[in-house]
């Protein structure tokens, strides 16, 4: 089945409900259902992730490792395994981003897949994307948040965020001759800025749409991965990167029950900060 095919077209609904009836009749139908959710699933989470474009996405040959050169007077930083933020001792010149598999296991009843309700699989294959995109924005943002220093930080007592407090994070960017990308928040946090005296342009935006795209020369990306409490300012310069060992791959399981069957969707990625010292955060409620 093609990659690009419209998930909403009739071909791929006839396409689908032959490989629906084709499943329950052996291992390999199955397995080859498996294959045609995987594409629709791999084309949602690229849709709304925003991993990469905070991270630069290195797929990886076979046999490479994700090794990159850093700066020795940085730390560079990386997720686990476990999806814990690791850091690295000063001094090194290169850092191994290790790669971690996120997944989802879907499962759906064998009527569904009987009676060929392509609907119900559709709602099947969004909850798993939406799953492994949820972790994968998680894990970015985790550790690109613990990698920022201290120097870089803006602690605000209160818990709104004020404009004064954006515009020092973003001073810290522009002080080294950097220009701000994206400012990445909560979306309930983006209900602070509606109070703010914006300029002319800026709030017929907020009137017109409810939402700023940007503020100054940022993109404001609104994401619930964010914490409440946290908000990050990321240059338009290089801070680290996602190696993909493994794209998105869906295998159907080994065994069923007699009412459930099901998939295992998996992506096998990295996430890595080379440079925390070019990002800035604020930090609410200190």
């Amino acid at each position: 089945m093609k990659t690009d095919q419209d998930i909403h077209s009739q071909e791929y609904m006839e396409t689908m409900g032959q490989l629906m009836s084709e499943a329950m009749e052996s291992p390999e139908g199955m397995q080859a259902l498996a294959a045609a959710i995987a594409a629709p699933i791999e084309q949602e989470i690229k849709r709304k992730e925003i991993s990469s474009l905070l991270l630069t996405k290195h797929t990886l040959p076979k046999g490479e490792r994700p090794v990159y050169q850093k700066k020795p007077v940085v730390k560079a930083f990386w997720i686990s395994k476990d999806g814990e933020a690791q850091e690295q001792e000063l001094g090194e010149e290169e850092v191994e981003f290790p790669t971690n598999r996120i997944h989802s296991n879907p499962m759906v009843d064998v009527s569904v897949l009987k009676n060929g309700n392509i609907g119900t699989l559709m709602d099947i294959q969004s909850s798993a994307a939406d799953a492994i995109r949820k972790e994968m924005d998680r894990r970015t943002l985790t550790v690109l948040s613990s990698s920022v220093p201290a120097s870089n930080t803006i602690e605000v007592a209160g818990n709104v965020l004020t404009e004064e407090a954006l515009n020092e994070a973003i001073s810290i960017i522009e002080d080294m001759e950097l220009t701000v990308k994206y400012i990445v928040m909560r979306g309930r946090r983006f209900n602070d800025i509606r109070d703010w005296d914006l300029d002319p342009q800026t709030s017929l935006e907020l009137r017109q749409k409810g939402v700023v795209k940007n503020y100054g020369t940022g993109g404001i990306l609104l994401t619930a991965a964010m914490p409440m409490n946290e908000i990050l300012i990321i240059p338009d310069e290089e801070v680290g990167k996602m190696p993909v060992r493994e794209a998105l791959k869906s295998d159907s399981v080994d065994k069923k029950t007699r009412f459930k069957t099901g998939w295992l969707v998996w992506s096998e990625i990295g996430q890595g900060v080379t440079r925390p010292d070019i990002i800035a955060k604020i930090k609410l409620g200190v």
